[in-house]
């Protein structure tokens, strides 16, 4: 990787990378720290949040003993890499000046809040030479080759249908009100639980075409979406339904339905892959081990892992701004496209009113 003619070497071994962490929110101190927390290869040198008390709290719960600053010009040669945990609206204007300090970006999902953000991030990073990964952890799934590569070599046969499901009632513990706060993101369960989703499908099956989708924003955020399209599977056109909340329990699921049967990869078990069949003798599931083991946070230090290499061995990352940017892309025109979903409750209150 370079910028300018000038190669930029790798770190050098015998000591870690230096991390900074830009947003010391929930997902820092619940997802991150725990993981950084007990790898040698990396230092966390410097914590940063507007608001200092949350970072002296990120501090205090993992142990760490970094700067605390409010200023993100404090990170500049202190680190190395830094992990941008900050509300959606500010991941572009932080990660581009990060990098334009020459330092390597690990950017909290989603890449940005639209694609012209995303691709300035994007074009940021091949102009400073810096590595930009995107923190879209659920690729590192063990279970998602496995279900391409059946789906591809025929096991339930002629792809009928995609069925992508994710929900569950809101209980993120949130250290801001930046979730329904125009100022700090961009959309509601769409674009803050969905994408994760989405962008494995997108990754898994290629592009999504012919978008429809409505929602319960009703003028403010959703809580409940639904997007449909068509992927082409084997060179024809399947149709897929999409579905998130976050009032409600949903199946959380990648389902692939096809002639001989259905394969489910279920966001709750990545290390498992469940074929579904009808037999003779009725229904049947076959569990197809993925991976030998993995926890809840497995997927976590698999992203670490590649973020780490990266940034040493000056390579792209697994998860490259560029491929962040297709689901990016479908949730902008999905939201421009945007019609209210049927709340038949609210239709009896105006009547009645």
């Amino acid at each position: 990787m370079s910028t300018g003619g000038t190669i930029l070497t790798s770190l050098p071994s015998d000591r870690p990378v230096r991390l900074g962490i830009v947003g010391c929110g929930a997902i820092t101190r619940a997802a991150h720290l725990p993981v950084i927390a007990g790898d040698r290869r990396v230092e966390v040198t410097v914590l940063c949040d507007r608001d200092r008390g949350n970072a002296t709290q990120a501090a205090r719960e993992s142990g760490m003993d970094a700067a605390i600053t409010t200023d993100l010009a404090e990170l500049a040669g202190k680190v190395d890499a830094a992990i941008v945990a900050v509300p959606p609206r500010f991941h572009a204007p932080v990660a581009i000046q990060l990098m334009e300090m020459g330092i390597d970006v690990l950017c909290e999902k989603p890449l940005a809040i639209t694609v012209a953000d995303g691709r300035r991030m994007a074009e940021a990073a091949r102009r400073t030479g810096r590595v930009l990964a995107v923190a879209l952890m659920m690729r590192f799934f063990p279970h998602n080759r496995w279900l391409a590569d059946l789906v591809e070599e025929g096991e339930i046969g002629e792809v009928r249908e995609v069925i992508v499901e994710d929900g569950a009632p809101l209980d993120w513990p949130m250290a801001s009100n930046s979730y329904f706060d125009r100022n700090a993101t961009g959309g509601g369960v769409l674009f803050d639980t969905g994408v994760h989703l989405l962008d494995r499908m997108l990754w898994l099956f290629g592009d999504l075409t012919g978008i429809a989708y409505e929602d319960d924003a009703l003028g403010g955020f959703e809580s409940n979406a639904k997007l449909t399209g068509v992927l082409r599977i084997g060179g024809r056109p399947v149709p897929a339904r999409l579905e998130f909340s976050w009032s409600h329990r949903l199946r959380r699921s990648i389902r692939v339905v096809g002639e001989r049967g259905t394969l489910e990869a279920s966001t709750a078990d990545p290390r498992t892959l469940t074929l579904h069949r009808t037999t003779r003798r009725g229904p049947m599931e076959m569990q197809i081990a993925c991976a030998p083991r993995w926890d809840g946070r497995s997927h976590y230090r698999a992203q670490l892992d590649d973020f780490i290499g990266a940034v040493r061995e000056r390579r792209e990352p697994f998860v490259t701004a560029e491929s962040a940017l297709h689901a990016l892309a479908v949730i902008e025109a999905a939201y421009a496209l945007r019609t209210p979903m049927a709340q038949p409750w609210l239709a009896r209150i105006e009547a009645s009113a």
